[in-house]
């Protein structure tokens, strides 16, 4: 905005007659009585609730396509699973995990360490957290 703007603008705000083009003091003149005047609509009751059932139908349809997308997806990796199986000749084999057998004794006990430090987490620390 220019000072001559400003200039015309603080002059119409203090109700003084600006001096300047008298087209530009008409045109802020037109500007400022507008802004005055309160808008002609008015919003109905039901506009908010109206805005939400739009956002919430929005987001159903966006979740529904990811749904279908990755349900797509899916389906086509298992189809290329089973075609690289069949033109393959695939076998299973333990390979790797032969080596583990002799630990089955650690393996139970670390299984059931994890499945233990997971029940003492629910029922002690986030029972306290919950409450407080």
């Amino acid at each position: 905005m220019s000072t001559y703007e400003e200039e015309l603008q603080k002059n119409l705000e203090e109700g003084k007659m600006p001096v300047g083009d008298e087209l530009d003091i008409k045109a802020y003149q037109h500007v400022f009585d507008a802004l005055e005047r309160e808008p002609a609509f008015s919003l109905p009751s039901t506009f908010a609730d109206q805005v939400v059932n739009l956002a919430v139908r929005k987001h159903r349809r966006n979740t529904f396509k990811e749904y279908f997308w990755f349900s797509f997806g899916m389906f086509l990796l298992l189809i290329a699973f089973v075609i690289a199986v069949a033109l393959t000749d695939f076998r299973i084999s333990a390979g790797i995990f032969s080596g583990l057998s002799s630990y089955k004794g650690l393996l139970i006990f670390g299984a059931f360490f994890i499945g233990l430090l997971h029940w003492l987490d629910k029922q002690l620390i986030r029972s306290k957290r919950t409450i407080g």
